[in-house]
């Protein structure tokens, strides 16, 4: 079996490509300029070292922060098959980019990059690699924070008397998480302040007798939140869905960061289906994001006044 360097450095993490040495095969022929490229990642494909071959393209994505765009160069699979080089690539000015959420449940962790157009550019990789796409999302934020106008046509105003910082418990044993993943953001954005925060609850549905029978035995659980804001962003952490039904314990957890000056409306309405939570539509550009909070919560207030 012949080895390759690229095979003998495979593993489940995300790699920095420092130069072109480090490119990934498959990827070779693409001009990676490294002298002005911010940022370039390797992307490892979801299979066991076990499972690794050297004939394979070992890596699914090439990931570049250029001056100017985010480029992702993806594998080709049977849907893209067509593709002539092996490979396909996306192409995302930082200036459209209006959300970007990083989400680890687990050992499974996936990266969203919501663009102004209502597409999402998604990267599934390993957890063991967070810190790696940490420093990706730091990238992305500095140049999509540079980009996108200075006056925001939304205003978030800071509270008037900020909520008291949060202790451990405070959400509750099973937001413990919650209140810990807050406090690595609040480490890492510099000048951040706590906006509003709320652990699960249990929502009833807004239908009759046999929904809710069936509700209390198979309960929807509205998930807990922390919101927080710097001067230019919104940071939301929560887990990977805000409601969840049933009784297993949801250990996941997810940081989405929104540029204030991305956001075009805010809109308030019931929920259509249970009582006690509320839908907070962030309306950017064509892109939307759905918040559901408990209805009344400070968190509603914070956003919507």
């Amino acid at each position: 079996m012949t080895r390759s360097a690229e095979f003998d450095a495979f593993g489940p993490w995300v790699d920095r490509v420092h130069d072109a040495t480090e490119v990934p095969g498959l990827y070779r022929d693409y001009p990676v300029d490294f002298v002005t490229s911010r940022l370039v990642l390797k992307v490892p494909r979801n299979i066991s070292r076990r499972d690794a071959l050297p004939t394979m393209d070992l890596y699914d994505h090439l990931i570049i922060a250029a001056p100017e765009t985010l480029v992702v160069l993806s594998r080709a699979n049977a849907d893209t098959s067509g593709s002539p080089r092996g490979y396909t690539e996306r192409t995302l000015g930082y200036g459209d980019v209006v959300a970007v959420t990083d989400t680890i449940d687990l050992v499974d962790g996936r990266l969203d990059i919501l663009a102004r157009t209502g597409e999402t550019l998604t990267v599934p990789y390993n957890g063991s690699s967070q810190q790696v796409i940490t420093r990706l999302v730091d990238v992305l934020s500095e140049l999509t924070l540079a980009a996108l106008r200075p006056t925001p046509a939304v205003i978030i105003p800071e509270a008037d008397a900020p909520p008291a910082d949060l202790d451990l418990l405070d959400l509750g044993k099973e937001d413990v998480g919650l209140v810990t993943s807050y406090f690595d953001v609040m480490r890492h954005e510099l000048g951040a302040t706590l906006l509003a925060a709320h652990g699960r609850s249990v929502l009833p549905p807004r239908g009759g007798l046999v929904s809710r029978a069936v509700h209390a035995l198979y309960p929807m659980t509205l998930h807990g939140a922390v919101l927080c804001r710097t001067d230019r962003e919104l940071h939301i952490v929560g887990r990977k869905g805000w409601l969840v039904r049933g009784n297993t314990p949801d250990l996941s957890r997810s940081h989405t960061s929104i540029p204030l000056a991305a956001i075009d409306e805010i809109v308030l309405a019931p929920h259509p289906t249970y009582l006690g939570a509320s839908v907070v539509t962030m309306r950017l550009g064509a892109a939307r994001i759905d918040l559901v909070l408990p209805e009344g919560s400070a968190a509603v207030q914070a956003l919507v006044r």
